[in-house]
């Protein structure tokens, strides 16, 4: 699963690799569209919005089975000592992948810090 980071980077997942991405990084694409007032950046940021959609297709929805296992990986942010509304996006991003099967790939692993036991964090 490609997290947001890593689309806007525009990182090549490693080859021969399965990519998805969560239909919660498009909402983060979206939000990152409106969230500057220069009008050249947000048409830039709505393009490569379209274009990864276009590539990459449907997003894998943030579902009931995504919804279970966020408390499960919220409660191993908890146990490490941190706060899971800090990275809520991140880890409906990291439970989404978890009930589909998938690692994450992103550019901040810190984010996702403590979730390893259950989800396979990469880096490109």
């Amino acid at each position: 699963m490609l997290d947001t980071s890593v689309l806007i980077a525009g990182d090549e997942p490693p080859a021969d690799t399965d990519v998805a991405v969560a239909s919660v990084s498009f909402a983060e694409l979206a939000f990152g569209v409106r969230a500057t007032a220069d009008t050249v950046q947000q048409a830039i940021r709505e393009a490569r919005l379209v274009r990864l959609a276009r590539e990459l297709g449907p997003g894998l929805p943030f579902d009931d089975d995504s919804a279970a296992a966020y408390g499960l990986l919220a409660g191993l942010v908890l146990a490490a000592g941190r706060n899971p509304r800090a990275r809520a996006m991140d880890l409906m991003i990291a439970a989404t992948a978890y009930a589909n099967g998938a690692a994450v790939l992103t550019r901040n692993p810190n984010d996702f810090a403590g979730l390893e036991p259950l989800v396979p964090i990469l880096t490109p």
